[in-house]
């Protein structure tokens, strides 16, 4: 197997799994502080279990073992989810648009990387992509992002995210931009 091609399963199935964190962390309590979130957040993590199923079913496929990094993925993502209960709705909707947005355009980078390399990892990219963008549209219409509270909050959670994908990709969603 490739090693980029196992880094992107080791990193997207890790992401996956920091991104259920967040929205059970957010689930516990915002049908107390956000109600009218929570229909939209229990919809997202029934995509994000669905995510994570996919790459783990691709990851076996390819013989490609899990990240060792995906339980510090979990505790980030439940901080991450934790703290963005202090903005109540803005706060789990500005967390959102950050994270899916971060991970969108790595999702669509990798998917184009992989078009000749491996068509059907592509095409579960390209699917995943679709309900990614779909949370990435909810988070942007949830949020005021002329608040700069707002504004720092997804900058760091932007800036962390892309981040932890090079780390846990040892720097190759990097090498992937150059190599298209």
């Amino acid at each position: 197997m490739h090693r980029t091609r196992a880094r992107i399963l080791k990193v997207n199935a890790a992401g996956e799994a920091g991104a259920i964190a967040i929205y059970r962390a957010q689930l516990l309590v915002s049908p107390f502080l956000a109600p009218d979130t929570v229909a939209f957040l229990q919809h997202a993590l029934s995509h994000e279990r669905e995510h994570l199923a996919r790459f783990l079913d691709a990851m076996r496929e390819r013989n490609v073992e899990a990240c060792p990094g995906t339980a510090l993925w979990v505790a980030g993502g439940w901080l991450l989810g934790v703290a963005s209960l202090a903005g109540g709705r803005r706060g789990i909707m500005a967390c959102t648009a950050a994270i899916e947005s971060a991970v969108h355009g790595h999702l669509k980078e990798q998917a184009d990387y992989l078009r000749s390399r491996d068509p059907a990892l592509e095409a579960t990219l390209r699917d995943i992509m679709r309900e990614e963008e779909e949370h990435l549209q909810a988070g942007l219409a949830g949020y005021d992002p002329s608040c700069l509270v707002a504004r720092m909050f997804t900058t760091v959670i932007s800036a962390v995210t892309e981040t932890l994908i090079w780390l846990a990709t040892f720097g190759d969603s990097a090498r992937m931009k150059r190599a298209m």
